[in-house]
């Protein structure tokens, strides 16, 4: 509708502007007649005969009338076509008029199903958040529990060591929860050793706890084999960099309790000397756990 609306305005525009330029050529006209009127009245009253002034004058009405009704009909003409293109225009603003009231109202449509579908998204969104939330406090509250009791933190957890004793004693067999005392290392009460061939100092069993727990005890079994007793005194056991206890004597089960706030992650078991590391189970008791901001 825009371009047809302003190419009809211009032609209006133009239309009125020739209008204009046909009145101005009118009056020119009339001026000019009366001009002439004016000096022919002068010039025939210095002349004695009366007839061919009587023409004069109705030669000049004539003429008068002639421009007058030529100039009324292209007057009607062009006025009956500017009504005509004011006419265009009316009816092309009522049209454009109407398109914009249909944009309009498209847009409020469609601004309200956005808002029906923001209201139902924000729904969703509120009962997701609630259900977080809930989930949320109930992990909360099981955390809660888990760091009011001490338990076994170490069982099934990811082990290392040095190196492995005839590729069959490894380091899993700490954790396995398999700590009988019998006599059977190679069947089914199995032993974690380090490798005979590979003695030095600083053998080591690492246990990854997973996570930040604050460590309460921590628990050594002997193997049931009185062989290797003399490896067993004078072993180091460290809480990540903190050092909670040293082995000392011959036991089946050592038992090291933790003295004040110590959190770790891993458990070091470490032989000072040149020897070998080998138990029947390890296993660490503790509470949590912990992020690194709450302690």
């Amino acid at each position: 509708y825009g371009k047809q609306w302003y190419q009809r305005r211009v032609r209006g525009l133009c239309l009125r502007v020739l209008v204009l330029l046909k009145m101005t050529r009118l009056i020119l006209t009339l001026s000019c007649l009366i001009c002439m009127m004016t000096a022919q009245e002068l010039q025939t009253s210095e002349e004695d005969s009366k007839p061919p002034r009587s023409l004069d004058l109705a030669a000049l009405q004539l003429q008068i009338r002639e421009e007058a009704v030529s100039l009324r009909e292209e007057m009607y003409n062009l006025f009956g076509d500017s009504q005509k293109t004011l006419s265009w225009v009316v009816r092309d603003l009522v049209q454009e008029v109407r398109g914009y009231k249909d944009l309009v109202s498209k847009q409020d449509e469609t601004v309200e199903n956005l808002m029906i579908q923001h209201s139902e998204e924000l729904g969703e969104m509120k009962s997701d958040l609630k259900t977080a939330l809930d989930q949320l406090d109930g992990l909360k509250s099981r955390i809660d529990v888990m760091r009011s009791e001490v338990r076994l933190i170490s069982q099934q957890k990811l082990t290392w060591q040095n190196s492995t004793e005839v590729n069959r004693h490894f380091s899993e067999f700490l954790v396995d929860g398999v700590y009988r005392m019998t006599d059977d290392e190679s069947g089914m009460n199995p032993v974690q050793h380090t490798d005979d061939k590979q003695v030095g100092p600083n053998m080591m069993v690492m246990i990854d706890l997973g996570a930040l727990f604050k460590i309460h005890t921590v628990k050594l079994w002997k193997r049931t084999s009185t062989c290797c007793d003399s490896r067993f005194p004078g072993l180091l056991i460290y809480a990540d960099d903190t050092l909670i206890g040293v082995t000392s004597g011959v036991k089946y089960l050592y038992n090291i309790p933790v003295r004040g706030e110590v959190y770790a992650t891993k458990i070091y078991v470490k032989q000072p000397a040149s020897m070998t590391v080998n138990f029947l189970e390890i296993q660490v008791f503790g509470t949590g756990p912990f992020g690194k901001d709450e302690i």
